[in-house]
């Protein structure tokens, strides 16, 4: 089968292009926090566990020996979350960075540079 120029053309260009359109790869079952893999260009990644012990909801649990699974842990649980998804999602977009995941989650960079934004999420959800 012969290929048309133009055809060929295409060819080249994307085997040149391909790795700078090749994102981050994930883990299966990754959390990501803000934006979607497939499509980033500023990955970002935060330290989950670091992150939920500075929120006001865990030190609560911690403190009053609340159980996750009960009535009141899964309410702290669910604003938890919520707390945490805001402050990624508003430091993410200060800091121009398109995708948010846990540390670990990323299993191939691609060449992107990842950045670790847990000092500034643990700082934003203990406010």
């Amino acid at each position: 089968m012969r290929l048309l120029p133009s055809c060929r053309l295409l060819l080249v260009l994307f085997s040149l292009l391909a790795p700078v359109l090749a994102q981050v790869t994930v883990k299966k079952g990754a959390v990501v926090y803000h934006g979607s893999a497939s499509n980033t260009s500023a990955p970002a990644v935060i330290d989950e566990g670091r992150v939920r012990e500075a929120t006001r909801e865990w030190k609560k649990m911690q403190a009053e020996g609340i159980d996750a699974d009960s009535a009141q842990g899964r309410q702290l649980v669910a604003q938890m979350n919520n707390r945490i998804r805001d402050a990624v999602r508003e430091i993410a977009t200060a800091e121009s960075r398109d995708m948010v995941t846990r540390k670990d989650d990323i299993t191939d960079k691609h060449g992107k540079e990842v950045v670790d934004l847990t000092d500034k999420v643990a700082g934003k959800v203990a406010e």
